[in-house]
Order: structure tokens, then sequence, then C-alpha cells
């Protein structure tokens, strides 16, 4: 067996396996666990919150070197829909950092001229893992009304950088090979680089700098094989 034919094979149980913990995957909301809290006219603190539907209680965290822990000695609470101006939670944000695997998808690639064939933007059929660094900003949003105050609310904004691996699959042809085959098909290709992600709420889109590698016998033909593109690449674990 080919060092291809296992790679894909590899590949292969790694996606299975990612699409039965989709759900474990996809988890990026606003649930319990230790953030960092940025409140006004306070310094940065480190703060373990208990999140229940529309209510959350905070607690300072104190550590014995090595682990972290809530003291549960002294909380504050409060229902996320009644914060007001007077409210000490008013237009705070709670920071989560946390390493981040998903799983993604490309919708087009846009790749560079080379010999006589101009730029070309591709959608065919791919899909990889993500793996990298994520940062989450949960900020509390107070609107108001010019004649009412309306319920405040979670925002979530998150920014990702890591890299990505997958399969897909590209057209190959005369025009794409030098005209050093005659036939038309698609093959499979072995697709990785590196995304940047910015997500708000449940939506979640970023660029990609990638490389293909044809996984065929017209590899060393194909004009775009391990060559740079730029991709407009979105996660697809939260649907």
């Amino acid at each position: 067996m080919s060092r291809s034919i296992i790679l894909v094979f590899g590949l292969v149980v790694l996606l299975s396996a990612s699409c039965a913990s989709l759900g474990k995957l996809s988890r990026h909301n606003f649930e319990s666990g230790f953030y960092k809290l940025k409140v006004r006219g306070a310094a940065p603190s480190s703060v373990y919150t208990e999140v229940a539907e529309d209510s959350i209680i905070v607690y300072p965290v104190t550590s014995d070197g090595k682990n972290k822990f809530p003291n549960t000695s002294t909380s504050v609470s409060a229902r996320i829909s009644r914060i007001k101006k007077d409210n000490y939670f008013y237009r705070s944000c709670f920071i989560n950092n946390s390493f981040d695997v998903d799983l993604t998808s490309i919708l087009f690639k846009s790749r560079h001229s080379r010999d006589d064939v101009p730029n070309q933007f591709s959608a065919d059929l791919d899909v990889a893992i993500y793996a990298g660094f994520r940062k989450d900003f949960y900020n509390i949003v107070s609107p108001v009304h010019p004649f009412h105050e309306e319920s405040s609310f979670i925002r979530q904004v998150g920014f990702d950088l890591g890299v990505f691996a997958g399969i897909g699959s590209s057209p190959v042809n005369p025009t794409v090979t030098n005209n050093k085959i005659s036939q038309e098909y698609d093959a499979m290709i072995f697709q990785k680089g590196f995304a940047g992600f910015i997500s708000i709420n449940k939506m979640s889109i970023g660029l990609a700098v990638g490389f293909d590698n044809l996984i065929d016998k017209s590899r060393s033909l194909w004009i775009y094989n391990q060559k740079p593109y730029l991709g407009l690449i979105i996660s697809v674990s939260s649907f």
C-alpha cells in the first residue's frame, strides 16, 4: 500500500472520529468554567463562572501553585437579561483562551496564474480537521431603546489561528497539466495549510493559505501541486 493511500485512510478515520464527537467539538458557547473577567474601573481578574440558563454566579480564583480552583466563600451573581447600568457586570467581558479542534471546509480557493493559465477560482468538495489556539470574548451587551431598556444578552466574538489538513477533489485536464494528458477527470487531493478565523456568535469564517497535493499518477504534471492558494474557510462543526 502506497504512502498516499495510507495517509488518506488515516485521515478518513480521523474525520470519522471527529464527526462522532461533533457535539463536543462545537462547544464555543458561554459555559461554566474559568475566565478572565474585565469590569469597569477594575483590573482584569481570574474567576470561575457558573452559567445556568440566564443566571451567572462568579467566584474569585485561588491556586496552590499548580492547580486553580474557585473560592466559594464569596461570589457575585446576576440575571444576565436584567443587567443594567448600576450592576457590577454592566458592559463587562469574560475572556477565555483555549485549544480548538474543528471540522472545516474551504468554500472556494483562489489560485494564482501559472504558465498560460489565468487566475482560477474553484469550489470543489473538501473537508479538513483544523487545530489551533482560540481566544473568546463574551461581552455583556445592554442595549438602550429611546423609550425603554431592552434585555441584556451575551455577544460572543472569537479569534482563532492554527493549521488544517484534509482531503478534497480537484479537476485534472489538459489545461492544468500543460496539455500533457488528454483526459478530463476529478482527482483526490491532500490539502494542508494555515488558517485564521473570526467567530461572532454561531458564525465562524476565516482565511486560509493552503497547499494541495494531487494523490494520483498525474501529480508531477499538475501545475498546482504544492503551490500556495488563498481560500475562504468556514467551521462546520457547529452545524
